[in-house]
């Protein structure tokens, strides 16, 4: 389907408004879960997090015969040696171990600002005297998959401690229905609205259950890659500028996605198309 018709069939459904999301994020949170369970009823709230996957059934049959034998498999092998070179430095930023990605993005009272798992690596490495990484470097992905496969199965719990958090996750819910680009597209209008409808020969993913899984591996990319690099990749189909990755909008952002996915489980890193 053109991306054009999309537009204008999106008009034809009910949205959702943006007035009905003025809640405390707890009720944002549960107003989102409500309204994807009762839009695919048949899929389980965890399932989610394996995205369309969860949908189509043909797709998540081709997609489990790929997870048996992952490519990102050389992945998380080197991001444990990463690890395992600075291990003394990483168990002082993380002392519970790597398993910390259900934390992330988190608010940092200190830096007043949302802080992501990537960000976090490299304040730690600034912090004992490491060069950081640069964000779209394999390194920096390869470490962010070893911690993601360590926080497997652990449930996803972001927390809004205080009144500049609770400004920055509203900014990152502002940011995701705002229309933008020459196409006037928010991200809604695929996540939300069309989600599980196809365009070209893609099926839109449900925004419920989006960040469980990053980094990720995407067949489009032949690579790992991160969250971040995805936010560009939106932005750019809509037509509009996209924001640099792990700027402040996008970290805003990417705590508001994440916290309505609260109660799901980390399931990364996987593949994605």
């Amino acid at each position: 389907m053109r991306l054009s018709v999309l537009l204008l069939s999106a008009s034809l459904i009910a949205p959702l408004l943006w007035a009905d999301f003025e809640h405390n994020a707890g009720a944002d949170r549960e107003h989102i879960q409500n309204y994807f369970t009762q839009k695919f009823p048949t899929v389980e709230l965890q399932d989610f997090a394996n995205g369309v996957y969860a949908l189509d059934p043909v797709a998540r049959e081709n997609w489990e015969a790929i997870e048996e034998f992952p490519p990102y498999e050389v992945n998380i092998d080197e991001g444990e040696i990463l690890w395992h070179q600075h291990a003394s430095i990483y168990q002082q930023c993380f002392p519970g171990g790597p398993a910390v990605k259900q934390h992330y993005p988190q608010w940092n009272t200190e830096l007043a600002t949302v802080v992501t798992l990537e960000m976090a690596i490299n304040l730690c490495r600034q912090q004992h005297q490491l060069e950081a990484y640069d964000y779209m470097a394999e390194a920096i992905n390869n470490l962010a998959a070893y911690m993601a496969y360590h926080s497997r199965g652990q449930t996803i719990a972001i927390t809004i401690p205080n009144s500049q958090a609770e400004h920055a996750y509203l900014a990152g819910k502002q940011f995701y229905f705002t229309r933008r680009g020459q196409l006037n597209f928010a991200c809604n209008h695929c996540h939300f609205d069309n989600a599980g409808k196809r365009l070209r020969s893609e099926s839109l993913g449900p925004a419920l259950g989006q960040t469980t899984s990053w980094p990720t591996y995407r067949n489009k990319w032949g690579e790992l890659g991160p969250l971040h690099r995805r936010y560009i990749g939106c932005n750019r189909q809509v037509r509009a500028a996209p924001f640099a990755v792990q700027s402040e909008q996008y970290r805003n952002l990417e705590y508001f996605h994440t916290h309505m996915n609260n109660g799901l489980a980390i399931n990364g890193p996987a593949v994605r198309r």
